[in-house]
């Protein structure tokens, strides 16, 4: 069950692909492999949620340019796959991961065969992966959460599951089935009104609302455009690691053999009188104190307690 985990797939299928590979695992397509194998800067995590049949399953085959499919086949549990994208303004290669969840999964079942004996992994194989099992908002990057403009309670779960994303990740809410308008239930401006009116922090991600219908594509050139909101985020994250990364390593080497006593004694001479000497002893960690009966006479002291050096500060 752990295989979905390791999901990073293409949208082609392989020729020569095994029949025994289970449902929802596919073979990386060639043009990904050779994308791939260049390098990759950014590893982009785009989750895909929604109540059953708001068409899920339907966005994440054609975001990896498939046809759209009228049957509907419950999915039983989270699929994964890689997808062609990219940022306009750059050629950093980006590897983005779509997430098709289930909220519940249903369990495989058992062959029907006489068992002959107790086999572990059968009771592991029964187990499906669902976002009951895992936290599917780790490490994501971006949100895209769908429902059904005729059906109200497929938007109850818009108001319910909402407000539950973590408050740095972008999110993209989805009205579907556009092309049934006719019959909607949902209007935009209610959808807008709750978005608007959700109590959010100071410093949350985007929001946004569009409209889409996957039997004509209606909207992935905007969810395309979107997509730039959580790679920008994403990248500006990684330049900050970085960035923190180099100071740190810059740091640790300043500090790396500290400058010794004799060393910083011979810098300035070893005057006695010289407010500088004063200093080093305070930085070296010797304590510099003040000698009766002047304030603005000082005596510096060795960690075992014999004077150093005594200097008068002008």
């Amino acid at each position: 069950m752990f295989s979905a985990l390791k999901k990073l797939v293409g949208s082609e299928q392989a020729p020569g692909r095994d029949k025994n590979i289970p449902a929802g695992l596919q073979s990386m397509n060639q043009a990904l492999q050779r994308r791939f194998a260049k390098g990759v800067q950014y590893n982009m995590k785009i989750v895909i949620r929604g109540d059953r049949n708001t068409g899920k399953t339907a966005l994440w085959h054609r975001l990896q340019g498939r046809p759209f499919v009228e049957e509907y086949i419950p999915t039983q549990e989270i699929q994964v796959t890689s997808i062609h994208w990219s940022y306009k303004t750059t050629d950093d290669i980006v590897k983005v991961e779509v997430w098709d969840v289930v909220d519940k999964g249903k369990c495989k079942k058992r062959g029907d065969g006489l068992k002959m004996e107790n086999d572990p992994q059968e009771a592991e194989s029964d187990m499906a992966l669902d976002a009951e099992f895992l936290d599917v908002y780790k490490s994501c990057n971006g949100v895209v959460m769908m429902f059904d403009i005729t059906k109200q309670w497929t938007f109850n779960y818009i108001l319910r599951e909402l407000p539950k994303v973590p408050t740095h990740v972008p999110v993209c809410v989805l009205g579907n089935y556009r092309d049934m308008g006719e019959h909607r239930v949902i209007l935009p401006d209610d959808v807008r009104d709750f978005i608007d009116n959700l109590d959010r922090p100071p410093g949350s991600s985007y929001f946004r609302y569009a409209e889409s219908s996957m039997k004509n594509s209606f909207g992935l050139k905007y969810l395309h455009k979107f997509f730039n909101i959580p790679f920008l985020q994403l990248q500006k994250d990684v330049r900050l690691t970085q960035e923190r990364g180099c100071a740190v390593l810059l740091v640790s080497e300043e500090v790396r053999t500290p400058a010794g006593w004799d060393c910083c004694w011979g810098r300035f001479g070893g005057k006695e009188g010289s407010s500088q000497t004063c200093a080093v002893l305070a930085l070296l960690g010797r304590p510099v104190l003040p000698a009766e009966p002047s304030p603005r006479h000082w005596v510096g002291y060795s960690l075992e307690g014999s004077p150093l050096l005594s200097c008068s500060i002008p």
